[in-house]
């Protein structure tokens, strides 16, 4: 009996507890200036690149810079632009005409008298003779090798020979002229011994034909600028 007396003792106890501890808790729950409870925000998750950095920043510069002082204001520098390429214009050179130093020519020189190998006419068989001369000339005075002597005819015309015994080749005769007579215009060259015209021309100097063998051959002179004087009648085989 007193084993079941004290448990119902026990039992009565711990209900009373139990609802003195029930009747606090709601209480305490039910006090109207409690908050109620509130969970904590979850963070959105980011992307490592998003983490933040591993290294502090650094501070931002102010928005706003300090004003400078006009003394401590550069001016600026202003660069050139590139210029232009430059146009390159060709012209034509023009180069001033030459100007030659006037000539210098040499003093004039006597020219050698012209040899064509031995003289013909100063043979010792050979002869001279002629239509006509003068008083004081002679035939012969044309080969005898000394332009000072000459023959001349009577008029400005004649003709004057030079001969051989037998046939000589002839191919050129020079006829030189003595100062103080008439110059020697037209003229003819004959072959006596034919009477072949050999060369005809006019003025005094070498007469060149071709080569013939002859006994005598014939200067005829046709006119004249008076009566004419022929110191040398030479005569050449070539």
């Amino acid at each position: 009996m007193v084993k079941a007396s004290e448990r119902a003792r026990w039992t009565l106890v711990g209900t009373a507890v139990g609802s003195v501890l029930l009747v606090g808790l709601t209480a305490l729950l039910l006090r109207p200036d409690r908050e109620p409870p509130t969970e904590a925000a979850l963070e959105p998750w980011l992307p490592p690149s998003a983490a933040a950095p591993l290294f502090p920043l650094m501070p931002a510069e102010p928005a706003t810079r300090p004003s400078l002082a006009p003394s401590d204001v550069v001016p600026a520098t202003t660069i050139p632009a590139d210029p232009p390429p430059a146009t390159v214009t060709h012209r034509p050179t023009t180069r001033p005409p030459a100007t030659r130093p006037p000539a210098t020519r040499p003093p004039a020189t006597t020219r050698p008298p012209q040899s064509f190998g031995p003289n013909l006419s100063l043979r010792g068989d050979g002869d001279a003779d002629g239509s006509a001369k003068a008083p004081g000339s002679r035939f012969n005075n044309v080969r005898d090798g000394d332009r000072g002597t000459f023959w001349t005819p009577t008029w400005s015309s004649g003709e004057i020979s030079v001969k051989w015994p037998v046939p000589v080749r002839v191919a050129r005769i020079v006829i030189r002229e003595a100062s103080g007579g008439g110059r020697i215009g037209a003229w003819q060259v004959r072959n006596h011994d034919n009477n072949a015209v050999l060369a005809s021309g006019s003025g005094a100097g070498v007469i060149r034909f071709r080569a013939v063998a002859l006994r005598k051959v014939t200067f005829v002179i046709f006119n004249a600028s008076g009566a004419p004087r022929v110191a040398e009648y030479e005569t050449f085989g070539s």
